[in-house]
């Protein structure tokens, strides 16, 4: 199987800006922690043989700021399901769909084609076997992403296949 490519951050920056406009910001950041308990959503993207590939794992703050401005839920909204991770539907399926839309930053023309599967609405729902996969990744890419007029979150993008 071929690597999968991750993104860089202006390729990053330049997708969700079609989303958030140009005032978003994508840049390196820290890993988002996607250990059992840690407060975060992942993302699962599967080739067209349902293997595991990839993920994306989005923190509380990246899921309630880019849930919330799609919207327009309210900021101070946002805040609070930024720290206590109590997420609207509609929130959710907005990451949702940001998560359908960056299957795009990780595929090239000598890629392997892939989709996503799921979004995990915490670690622990991962399944064990891709959990397993996720401890040691090939790759992986970490952003702090900032949108305008809501905050700063994290993104980090993990390659599963070498």
């Amino acid at each position: 199987m071929s690597s999968i490519p991750l993104p860089k951050p202006v390729e990053l920056q330049q997708m969700l800006a079609m989303m958030y406009g140009s005032d978003l910001k994508a840049e390196p950041g820290n890993p988002v922690p996607v250990t059992p308990g840690s407060k975060s959503l992942v993302a699962l993207y599967i080739d067209d043989d349902d293997a595991p590939v990839a993920t994306c794992a989005v923190d509380y703050p990246f899921t309630a700021y880019a849930g919330a401005s799609l919207t327009r839920v309210p900021l101070g909204t946002a805040k609070e399901c930024a720290r206590d991770g109590d997420f609207s539907e509609i929130m959710v399926g907005n990451v949702h769909e940001i998560m359908n839309i960056c299957s795009r930053l990780l595929m090239t023309s000598d890629s392997p084609h892939l989709r996503l599967q799921a979004l995990y609405t915490s670690p622990d729902e991962i399944p064990e076997n891709v959990q397993e996969l996720m401890q040691e990744p090939p790759a992986s890419a970490d952003f702090n992403v900032t949108i305008a007029d809501y905050g700063d979150g994290g993104m980090s993008f993990m390659s599963l296949v070498a």
